[in-house]
């Protein structure tokens, strides 16, 4: 087989075939348990400014916590307890 680009060379992968591992696939829908928690539709916080507000409100809050636990979980890295 000729190559048309020259100094380059052509390889196949081949797909590894690992019956044996199990992989997990976590399904991120924060929005719909965020509704859910807060007790509002998809068309509440369209058509309501005061879902709107609640929902963003816990949006806030929970964006934070995350933030504030991953600052936390990086300190623990870079500074373990002895």
């Amino acid at each position: 087989m000729t190559n048309e680009f020259p100094g380059t060379s052509r390889t196949t992968i081949e797909p590894r075939l690992d019956r044996d591992r199990i992989e997990h696939v976590f399904i991120q829908r924060e929005m719909q348990r965020l509704l859910s928690f807060a007790g509002w539709t998809i068309d509440d916080v369209v058509n309501n400014p005061i879902a709107k507000r609640d929902v963003t409100q816990w949006y806030c809050i929970g964006r934070s916590m995350k933030r504030r636990i991953e600052v936390l979980d990086l300190e623990k890295q870079w500074n373990p307890l002895r």
